[in-house]
């Protein structure tokens, strides 16, 4: 999984730690699971919830200073407070090979996608960059984290080289295809390993960052082509805030509909949901299926006359670890002092 609990579980074990994120033991756990959903498992449920904490967790702790020069830097003015689901859970399971293109940068998205808490931790800009790529080539030489697409502050310019990527996948996938059928003696078991489309891209984008008549153009064209690319829409800060009317939630899903590709829209507080639509959206462009489109959008409620957020997704997910037996009150408690504890050293 292409998050910075990954990475927490290669350094946990150089602190002789012990602890493995993943797969907690029984007295991490403190509690037997009495079933696992063969559609999200246990172990994968564990890891979603540590990266969405730690992800939260680092931000609190980072001066304002630090956020302000992280902003400076190219990133967007939208802070990771809210979005944990939304980014953690539409690239849990991506690999070495799939691709992953932000709209968000900051010292917390560095984490989730691998980026050693050293290295993000680092304090001036000379320091950051000087140790940046060392940090990235640790953490991308490990299994089940996923590459990442370069930032660009204009979002169309950032979607337009996400397409172009998951357009020189699809290209080599079908010169892996030819190559292999051209092997009379492994024609039938080269066939059968690469006969589907493999990699994939996830690309994320602020709901208002394009405008109506370029989304069409994009997902016209990835739909045209067939390109295996997954786009994750996250809320605006309006959305969030609660200062918009709810008619506007699912407007991008509407038109990549009309353009052919297939759209829904999820709660962007809900994790389980969100992984769910992600991993079928992503089976299915492994296979060649083409893009998808997932639309995460924060559903609010009415109290006091004031629009509120619906649930906190790190609330949200706590409840479901607990109810479904999956990871103890004790278990969470312990995994968030060892953090805060990493972030103090």
């Amino acid at each position: 999984m292409e998050t910075g609990a990954t990475q927490l579980e290669a350094e946990a074990k150089r602190e002789d730690s012990g602890a493995k994120l993943a797969k907690p033991d029984a007295n991490q756990a403190d509690a037997k699971a009495a079933w696992e959903n063969p559609l999200i498992p246990n172990a994968r449920l564990r890891e979603i919830y540590l990266a969405m904490a730690q992800a939260r967790a680092l931000e609190k702790a980072l001066p304002a200073a630090k956020r302000a020069r992280a902003a400076a830097a190219g990133a967007k003015p939208v802070r990771v407070f809210g979005l944990e689901a939304c980014l953690v859970s539409a690239t849990a399971g991506l690999g070495p090979g799939d691709l992953v293109s932000d709209a968000l940068t900051g010292s917390a998205v560095e984490y989730l996608r691998g980026t050693g808490l050293d290295t993000v931790l680092q304090h001036g800009k000379a320091a950051r960059v000087g140790r940046r790529r060392a940090g990235v080539r640790e953490a991308t030489a490990q299994s089940g984290v996923a590459g990442r697409l370069p930032g660009a502050e204009d979002g169309a310019e950032r979607l337009w080289t996400a397409l172009g990527a998951a357009a020189a996948l699809k290209s080599a996938a079908a010169r892996a295809r030819a190559k292999a059928r051209t092997k009379d003696t492994a024609e039938e078991g080269a066939e059968t390993s690469t006969g589907r489309q493999a990699e994939v891209v996830v690309v994320y984008v602020l709901a208002d960052e394009l405008t109506a008549f370029l989304w069409k153009k994009c997902l016209k064209f990835s739909s045209n082509h067939e390109l295996p690319v997954i786009f994750a829409v996250l809320p605006s800060i309006s959305m969030r805030d609660g200062n918009t009317h709810r008619a506007r939630a699912g407007g991008v899903s509407k038109l990549a509909l009309s353009c052919g590709v297939p759209a829904i829209f999820v709660d962007a507080d809900d994790a389980v949901a969100i992984y769910r639509v992600a991993q079928e959206s992503i089976g299915h462009a492994r296979i060649g299926g083409g893009p998808a489109l997932i639309e995460c959008v924060p559903f609010v409620l009415e109290r006091a006359g004031k629009r509120v957020a619906a649930q906190d997704a790190i609330v949200g997910l706590e409840r479901t670890l607990l109810q479904r037996g999956v990871g103890s009150r004790a278990w969470m408690e312990r995994e968030a002092k060892r953090f805060a504890k990493r972030i103090a050293r």
